[in-house]
């Protein structure tokens, strides 16, 4: 089988056309007919390309609804599956071009491709949801800011102050989330933060909010508040004692800048530790970010390899973390924020692959992260380094 023949075959113009399908808020609350109509044309694309399809269907507590992760598989073998992975939800007020229909383009477009490929065999595409959040705990925390007069029945804030110190909270208990705290600590050190600036209303928000995620560790919260589809995945699989060999994840792939000063680095991560290819500068946000765990270091050799085939030609920027789940969550909790995370967590090699999300793209969760922001001649270089990668696997 030849990589490059492979390769040479994508449809840029596919990719696209799965973009403008998908873009659209897709959420539980705000859209739920979105989200299944996202859901059913995956599964109508993955069934077209002749794979072996599935609804993986589960429910949330405290929720009312059924929630669908849909698979299409190339079996052939007994040994062990690879995975590439994608998520189809958005949050409640965007489009989510970048996030992530442009992730879940990639893997359609590979999944079409490979399923013509003699050879290849025992990978799954999976595209999961209820990646961005858990719809109880939004239902909860949309019925007490309206209880309590912070938002209208629109969900809007109903004032410029409630508007900027509740963004201001947000932010701040993201942060000390990413410093290893568990959500009900990283709310109460938000709330001690910002307490002398908050009305008793945004005071007692808090205070329930803190109560709310009472119980869920610092380890625990993928599949908790974020990451369900995918953690139930692994669970299903460990039940099923289904071998994984690694999975690919492929999270907000779409956005670029040649910009100086346009790329961030989480909380501990400094540019040293990125081996890079073709990239200007860890500084310059124009590569796909490469990262796997302390179990994933021959996932990140093939990806990196792959990418720099002159047919593929990606520039990219590659980090083995040496450390496993557990460290990584009390300390560097940005880079657990998407599907990959289960995964780590039960020690099965997985690669986190992202144009890093908010620490590039300015539209990043919200009402502008649209198509036009995409740069798309970046995701069809993308979607061949996962083709040559997967090609490359499943033959060793």
């Amino acid at each position: 089988m030849s990589i490059p023949n492979v390769v040479g075959q994508v449809d840029g113009e596919r990719i696209y056309k799965h973009v403008m399908r998908l873009e659209g808020v897709k959420h539980p609350i705000a859209s739920p007919q979105k989200l299944n109509e996202a859901a059913d044309y995956i599964l109508s694309e993955l069934k077209q390309y002749g794979l072996a399809t599935n609804e993986q269907k589960f429910k949330v507590p405290g929720f009312d609804g059924t929630f669908r992760n849909v698979e299409g598989s190339i079996k052939g073998g007994e040994g062990p599956e690879l995975l590439i992975g994608s998520h189809y939800d958005t949050v409640e007020n965007s489009p989510g071009a970048n996030d992530n229909a442009s992730g879940v383009a990639v893997m359609l477009e590979a999944a079409r491709l490979l399923s013509k490929q003699e050879g290849i065999h025992n990978v799954r595409f999976v595209s999961f949801t209820l990646e961005e959040g858990n719809p109880a705990f939004a239902l909860r925390s949309r019925e007490a800011a309206q209880r309590l007069g912070l938002r209208d029945v629109s969900d809007r804030y109903t004032s410029l102050e409630a508007h900027n110190l509740m963004r201001k909270f947000w932010q701040t208990y993201r942060k000390y989330l990413a410093l290893g705290n568990n959500p009900s600590e990283a709310n109460a050190k938000a709330k001690a933060e910002l307490e002398m600036n908050m009305s008793e209303a945004m005071i007692k928000y808090a205070e329930e909010m803190q109560a709310m995620y009472e119980g869920i560790s610092t380890t625990s919260w993928p599949g908790k508040t974020g990451c369900m589809g995918s953690s139930f995945w692994v669970e299903e699989a460990l039940k099923a004692k289904r071998k994984v060999s690694g999975m690919l994840c492929l999270e907000t792939v779409g956005y670029t800048s040649d910009q100086e000063g346009s790329q961030h680095l989480p909380r501990g991560m400094k540019p040293e530790m990125y081996q890079t290819s073709k990239a200007v500068s860890p500084n310059v946000g124009n590569f796909l970010a490469i990262i796997g765990d302390a179990n994933s270091g021959q996932l990140i050799k093939q990806f990196s390899a792959q990418s720099q085939h002159g047919q593929i030609d990606l520039p990219c920027a590659s980090l083995q973390v040496p450390f496993r789940f557990e460290q990584i969550a009390m300390g560097m909790g940005d880079l657990i924020r998407s599907d990959h995370a289960p995964f780590w967590r039960q020690g099965i090699p997985a690669l986190f692959l992202t144009d890093t999300a908010d620490f590039r793209y300015p539209y990043y969760h919200t009402p502008a992260d649209t198509i036009d922001k995409l740069d798309f001649d970046f995701i069809t270089k993308t979607c061949k380094a996962t083709i040559a990668t997967t090609i490359s696997l499943t033959n060793s």
